[in-house]
């Protein structure tokens, strides 16, 4: 595959996933050595199950080593929190730095 150190990278991390009315809010981070292209959020069950999905737009590398961020919101269709995820992705399942940071649960 690609370099690692030429890859983009998208994430999520602890207090990045909140609950804010019947939505659920989630702060993206860019945090590879690349610009990221378009990507996506999915709002998940336990299962893997899709309830909702909404757009990620590109984002700049964090170069200079400021914070690139996008907030996006995903609606909970009057689900309760409990039990749900958070997981981006980058559009076309592009090479990342890693996967790991890319699904939260909600809070």
């Amino acid at each position: 595959g690609t370099p690692v150190e030429t890859r983009p990278d998208l994430g999520i991390g602890r207090g990045d996933v909140r609950v804010s009315g019947d939505a659920v809010e989630a702060t993206v981070h860019s945090l590879g050595h690349a610009p990221t292209g378009a990507g996506y959020a999915v709002l998940e069950d336990a299962r893997g199950r899709e309830l909702a999905r909404v757009a990620v737009p590109a984002m700049e590398a964090p170069l200079d080593l400021r914070p690139r961020t996008t907030t996006v919101s995903l609606p909970l269709g009057g689900r309760k929190a409990e039990g749900l995820y958070v997981r981006v992705g980058l559009e076309g399942d592009a090479e990342e730095v890693t996967r790991l940071n890319n699904r939260r649960a909600v809070r």
